[in-house]
């Protein structure tokens, strides 16, 4: 068997679409919490769950602390809230999470307010998970109500009845591509219009989004490189890589204006791409990556120009 590191694990798990919690806890420095997908029950005699957490990630510390933390799964009206605990440089609020509402029940773990349900957790045990650890909660208490769930797939948040990321978005970006067609814009403007709006979302979601969420980003980049000599699978997954990065700037505006462009961008791609194209442009989205894991705002902006640039000298365009 030819070792693949990891690709094709990657590329099966990127297309399980799972449901989005919030983990939270209350130490003795104020409540915090992390956006987190990688949520299951475990048993039921005892009653018990889980959850991955990244080895890097500050949460770890203050469960352990506070020996306790609560699990809230999401609705499809709360991806404001996943945002919101997805948001990295946060610290704990000792008067609670400015801008969420939470209740708590037994430990003290605060759980969000109109979530679709929620289990309240002493710590049972902490268990290695290669680069992350695995939260095993004994249930104190449980409960929810009924309604449909936010769901994580493809480098986004998703409601089960929802375009991607909303009607009203995926309406706009269409509404623009529709113009640019009728305008007959060429690779050249593209390029242009794209080096404008690109490093923007690139510096704003540097500082918007956990590790958590570029863990997730980074199957889009693995799976891509799989299917590096399929260009219409290939470009579709680069297109998705770009637009989760847009998501993450939580811009709707430039993020609608980027989704328009991909519609004219798939045709460019296709006809002017080729293997050596593809390859570059993978490895430039683990250079970009690297970067906005760092959450340095201007770094980012940096190397998604040079990223751009490059895309522009081996596409030959201008």
């Amino acid at each position: 068997m030819i070792p693949d590191h990891g690709h094709a694990f990657r590329q099966a798990a990127g297309r399980f679409a799972s449901g989005v919690t919030v983990v939270t806890t209350r130490a003795s420095e104020g409540a915090y919490g992390v956006t987190v997908s990688a949520f299951a029950s475990l048993s039921l005699n005892p009653l018990l769950v889980t959850v991955s957490i990244n080895q890097s990630s500050a949460l770890l510390g203050y469960v352990r602390s506070a020996e306790a933390f609560a699990v809230s799964v999401l609705a499809s009206d709360q991806q404001q809230v996943a945002a919101y605990f997805a948001t990295s440089g946060r610290t704990p609020e000792p008067a609670g999470f400015a801008t969420v509402s939470t209740t708590s029940r037994q430990t003290g773990a605060p759980i969000v307010d109109g979530c679709l349900s929620w289990f309240d957790c002493t710590v049972e045990d902490i268990l290695p998970g290669g680069d992350h650890e695995i939260l095993v909660g004994r249930v104190a208490a449980a409960g929810g109500r009924t309604g449909e769930p936010l769901v994580y797939w493809a480098g986004g948040y998703r409601a089960l009845t929802e375009a991607v990321p909303s009607d009203r978005l995926a309406n706009a970006s269409d509404g623009l591509a529709v113009a640019y067609h009728l305008l007959d814009v060429g690779p050249e403007e593209m390029l242009d219009a794209q080096s404008s709006v690109e490093p923007a979302l690139a510096a704003l979601a540097a500082t918007r989004t956990s590790v958590e969420e570029w863990d997730r980003l980074e199957e889009l980049v693995d799976q891509s490189e799989v299917v590096i000599d399929q260009p219409d699978e290939f470009n579709q997954l680069a297109l998705a890589f770009h637009n989760a990065i847009a998501e993450a700037s939580r811009n709707r505006v430039l993020q609608a204006t980027l989704a328009s462009l991909g519609q004219v961008q798939s045709i460019h791609y296709r006809d002017r791409g080729s293997r050596a194209s593809a390859q570059a442009a993978v490895e430039g989205h683990r250079r970009l990556l690297t970067v906005l894991r760092r959450g340095d705002a201007e770094a980012a902006r940096e190397e998604m120009r040079k990223h751009l640039d490059a895309v522009r000298g081996h596409l030959q365009i201008g």
